[in-house]
Parts: C-alpha cells; sequence; structure tokens
C-alpha cells in the first residue's frame, strides 16, 4: 500500500501510484565529425506523476486536494516536502505540483480518476551548482595599513631612500659640496 504526505496533509484517495522521470539534456557537439561528443547541459528537476481514485462519496477529499495544489506562499507556489518512498529513494525532499493537475469521472465507478505531477524542488545536482559558483568567487581581504596612511609615510625622499654605503656617502657628500 503506498502513501503520500505533503508537509502534514495526507493525500487521499485509494489506488494510489506513483512514478518517477528525469530529464539528462545534452546537445550534440561532433559538429560536421562522426564523433559522438555531446555538451552536457545539466540535470533538470526529477518529476513525480501521481494517479489515485476518490470516491464520489468523498467529495471533500477532492476538494481539500485542489486546494493544497492551488496553494501559493509570497506569490509562488507552495513548496512541500514529500513523504514517499518512491519519492524519497530518488533523493527527492520537497516538491510543488507542475504542469498539470486534473480529475474525471470513472466509467462504471462512482469515483474520480485525479491525476497531478509533483515537481522536484531545489534537486541535489542544483545544490551542488550552486556550491560551485559559491567557491569560485572568495573574498579577498587585506590585513595591511589604510592608503591614506601609507601614502604619508612614502611621500618622504628619506622614507624611499635606501640606506648608503660608505663609497656612496663620499660621493653624495662631494655632490652636494660642488653644489
Amino acid at each position: 500500500m503506498s502513501f503520500l504526505r505533503l508537509d502534514q496533509y495526507d493525500v487521499p484517495g485509494k489506488s494510489l501510484k506513483i512514478g518517477g522521470s528525469m530529464d539528462i539534456r545534452a546537445s550534440d557537439a561532433s559538429g560536421e565529425t562522426s564523433s559522438t561528443d555531446e555538451v552536457d547541459k545539466g540535470t533538470k528537476a526529477k518529476k513525480l506523476p501521481v494517479s489515485l481514485v476518490i470516491p464520489f462519496t468523498n467529495e471533500t477529499d477532492l476538494k481539500q486536494l485542489i486546494r493544497v495544489a492551488e496553494a501559493k506562499k509570497n506569490g509562488t507556489r507552495k513548496v512541500y516536502t514529500i513523504t514517499n518512498r518512491t519519492a524519497n529513494v530518488a533523493g527527492i525532499r520537497q516538491v510543488r505540483f507542475a504542469e498539470g493537475f486534473s480529475w474525471q469521472e470513472k466509467d462504471g465507478l462512482h469515483a474520480w480518476d485525479v491525476s497531478f505531477t509533483l515537481k522536484e524542488y531545489l534537486s541535489n545536482p542544483e545544490r551542488v551548482e550552486q556550491r560551485e559558483t559559491k567557491s569560485a568567487s572568495v573574498v579577498q581581504t587585506s590585513q595591511g595599513k589604510a592608503t591614506d596612511e601609507i601614502t604619508e609615510v612614502a611621500g618622504t625622499a628619506e622614507a624611499i631612500a635606501e640606506p648608503l654605503t660608505g663609497l656612496e656617502r663620499i660621493l653624495k657628500f662631494m655632490d652636494d659640496f660642488l653644489a
């Protein structure tokens, strides 16, 4: 028996079925050759198609499920923490409703066939990419003195001059004397 929980909400219904899919994108990089090279365009968020049956006698369950699917938080589709074996085995921890939500009367039974898609939020590849980009930008700091203080010291010729050797001192004395 399958079980699906979104935050504290237990998804109602019978015959619950959940699948999974993942889109790995690449483009051909062979050009005019017979090479099999490809350019990786990343692993996109995983999707969980869900289907279930809700009897007409449980009409309020369908109403509540539709409200959960429509829920927004701060103007964006609400993100739910998911508890389900199929989702959790793929490393999916958070999802939101995506693409479509449909329900229709089931032939021969007094029930609705309900189907919708949950899309992974903040996937593992996305987290890895965020970590990689953060490590590329390193903030550099200096423990030296401020620029103004350095220019004051560097402004004098005596501060710049290196100590003179004995011969240089004699030559400087002669130069100053002749000038």
